[in-house]
């Protein structure tokens, strides 16, 4: 009761934007991408309302400067998560769930889907760099994965560790409305002839997120620095969602200088 969806696109002028574009067949990933994004009423910019989404970036900042720590554990039960002793990454990550579900059961009143989005973006993100970097010759221990976890605390790897977030989460946002309508448009003369070439889309769009966030980088790395190392801070929720705020509104710009506009 009282959750919110992200919105009822299918419903509004600019939403048949977008179908408009899909029913021309020959429309470019930014096109669309961008179209998408105004006819979503700009919910980027808006999820810094939500408390899940909120709560899942704030503790994506905070896991690997706990993992920096001295005692990893007790900084991670800090946070709220509920941990083992010597927890290894599958552990971390099952605790950040677990923080983000009583989020959402708490703050039910105010949800919309966008923290489920950045969920399983944090989560995504989080588990792909680290195996990345994890020896392969051997089995990782626990350890292991702490150090590796403990390096996305510096400003170079945290704003690459920021990117593979906002890329999870613009590719899970576009997904979200397209996929209600992509499958109209499946078939013989349509925008896509096959399944398989409904797969390529997919591609195609997760490559445009990609280069879409690589703004983040750069940006992510100059905020930590200025806020975690230069004013020392102990970085709040409030400062996560002005990070996404600043973050969402370069994306935004970005998806519109890609598809031709400006904003």
């Amino acid at each position: 009761m009282g959750h919110m969806r992200l919105g009822n696109p299918p419903t509004t002028r600019k939403w048949r934007e977008v179908i408009h574009l899909l029913s021309q067949g020959d429309v470019s990933v930014s096109d669309l991408a961008e179209a998408v994004e105004r006819a979503a009423d700009r919910s980027l910019s808006e999820a810094v309302n939500d408390p899940a989404f909120v709560e899942a970036l704030w503790l994506f900042l905070k896991i690997p400067q706990a993992a920096g720590s001295e005692d990893f554990v007790g900084e991670l039960r800090k946070l709220g998560l509920r941990v083992p002793e010597a927890p290894s990454i599958p552990d971390v990550l099952a605790a950040f769930d677990g923080a983000i579900e009583e989020v959402r059961h708490v703050n039910r009143q105010s949800l919309t889907d966008f923290g489920l989005i950045a969920k399983n973006a944090a989560l995504s993100a989080l588990q792909s760099l680290v195996n990345d970097e994890l020896p392969s010759l051997w089995k990782s221990t626990a350890e292991d994965e702490r150090t590796t976890l403990a390096t996305f605390a510096s400003t170079e790897r945290f704003g690459e560790l920021a990117q593979r977030f906002f890329t999870n989460l613009l590719e899970g946002h576009l997904q979200y409305f397209l996929e209600r309508e992509i499958p109209r448009h499946i078939g013989p003369g349509n925008f896509l002839q096959s399944v398989a070439d409904a797969r390529h889309f997919e591609g195609t769009v997760k490559r445009h997120c990609t280069e879409t966030t690589i703004i983040i980088r750069s940006f992510a790395k100059n905020w930590l620095g200025k806020n975690k190392f230069h004013l020392q801070k102990d970085l709040s929720r409030r400062d996560a969602a002005g990070f996404a705020a600043h973050a969402f509104t370069k994306i935004r710009v970005e998806l519109s200088r890609r598809s031709g506009r400006q904003l």
